[in-house]
């Protein structure tokens, strides 16, 4: 057995743990050696910044929620469409609906969770390999010694892109998460057509109303410099479940604010789009836009399909104003 002297003549880091062993009527002493902690490898990176939202499962229902709780708040504001009437007290009740509609929002968190939320669903799914993919393929990529590519990315939720040696980004959100990112409204900035790409990964959806949403399109043309790109992320269903808008009709729409779509993939979730911006000074979208046209970017938005289609429960729009595309 090991005495006390023993124990307290060891080298500094061992120390003594004792346990009486009350059957043999003695106390015996074990010793163990402190080591180092060792570092584990394979942890996963901490986050961007502290946030309570650990579930993917909960970042998808508050995505979900948010979305569906902003598009109903949306519906109620706008109020009749298509030329319909309003019916005595409509206003009042209207009034009620949007109330209990922002407790609900903010029952789950607000903007802020939605932002927690993204920024967890972002960290899993990486948009930004799409895109690495489409400027590798477009022969965008800088080689060494070449001016850096200038990125506005608009709705930043993280410092992927920032992280790019390649890039120079400048990264805002209307609500900042990382330091890195620049607090500030996309509709503040005054377009200057100097960024080669500008990147929106689920942002439009979030724009309300429809004729707010053309005019993100139009000013996202003006950003760019001729031969620019815009890398467009949004939901699947707001092209597949919304009786107002079409893959087509979201193509249409960019073409005649000056973006042709050169690139698309379908994923199961997300739409994603890539257009470019015409080299000469956006007189082709002006040619194609018809009377005809107009009227169906007209806003309020008219029904592709009937109300009580199956399925159809989506209120995603895009409108247009002559003013803002020329």
């Amino acid at each position: 057995s090991t005495s006390l002297a023993q124990v307290f003549a060891r080298p500094h880091g061992w120390f003594p743990l004792f346990r009486l062993d009350v059957s043999a009527g003695r106390s015996q002493v074990r010793t163990h050696k402190m080591g180092k902690k060792r570092k584990n490898k394979g942890a996963a990176p901490k986050p961007l910044v502290p946030s309570s939202m650990k579930s993917l499962k909960r970042a998808r229902r508050v995505t979900s929620e948010f979305h569906r709780i902003t598009h109903a708040i949306e519906r109620v504001t706008k109020g009749p469409v298509e030329g319909q009437g309003q019916e005595a007290g409509a206003g009042a009740a209207a009034g009620a609906e949007r109330l209990k509609l922002e407790r609900e929002l903010a029952a789950i968190g607000g903007r802020q969770a939605y932002q927690e939320a993204s920024v967890l669903a972002t960290g899993r799914h990486r948009t930004c390999k799409w895109i690495f993919a489409i400027i590798t393929k477009l022969n965008l990529r800088p080689a060494k010694k070449q001016p850096l590519l200038k990125v506005l990315e608009v709705g930043a939720v993280n410092t992927q892109l920032l992280s790019v040696p390649w890039l120079e980004v400048r990264a805002i959100d209307i609500k900042a998460q990382h330091p890195r990112i620049e607090q500030k409204d996309f509709f503040d900035l005054n377009p200057g057509g100097s960024y080669d790409a500008v990147v929106m990964s689920m942002v439009l959806n979030c724009v309300s109303p429809a004729l707010r949403r053309g005019h993100m399109l139009s000013l996202v043309c003006k950003h760019l410099r001729p031969g620019g790109h815009l890398f467009l992320m949004i939901p699947r269903r707001c092209i597949e479940a919304s009786p107002y808008c079409t893959f087509d009709m979201l193509s249409e729409a960019l073409a005649l604010v000056g973006l042709k779509v050169v690139e698309t993939k379908l994923s199961p979730k997300v739409a994603f789009f890539c257009a470019k911006r015409g080299d000469g000074d956006g007189a082709d979208a002006a040619t194609v836009f018809s009377p005809a046209t107009m009227r169906r970017f007209t806003d309020p938005p008219k029904r592709l399909v009937r109300a009580d289609a199956e399925g159809m429960n989506d209120d995603f729009a895009v409108c247009l104003d002559p003013k803002n595309i020329t």
